[in-house]
């Protein structure tokens, strides 16, 4: 079916609505998994804490890994396949 143009387009057009669902539940389930990592309260903010915290090494390990499909698509939405081929040193993998 994929390989006839028409039975592509038919079944893109049927599926479409359903992968919108699944990716947005799929991404709600993740992040329900990372809020509580995230959620803190004021008490371990300290002077200290502030001074050696680092956003790039929070997200790398507490966030990515327990969202990757939120994580695919924020890829693609920042660089595009010609970007993503052409930029051999710069990669939109930090924030």
């Amino acid at each position: 079916m994929f390989a006839d143009s028409r039975g592509r387009s038919r079944l893109l057009s049927w599926f479409h609505p359903h992968a919108v669902t699944y990716v947005c539940e799929t991404v709600s389930t993740e992040m329900d998994a990372v809020k509580e990592n995230l959620r803190g309260t004021l008490d371990p903010i300290t002077p200290e804490f502030l001074s050696t915290w680092d956003l790039n090494s929070m997200m790398r390990d507490t966030v990515v890994p327990k969202v990757p499909i939120l994580q695919s698509i924020l890829r693609h939405a920042a660089q595009t396949d010609r970007a993503m081929a052409k930029n051999k040193i710069k990669d939109c993998s930090t924030v």
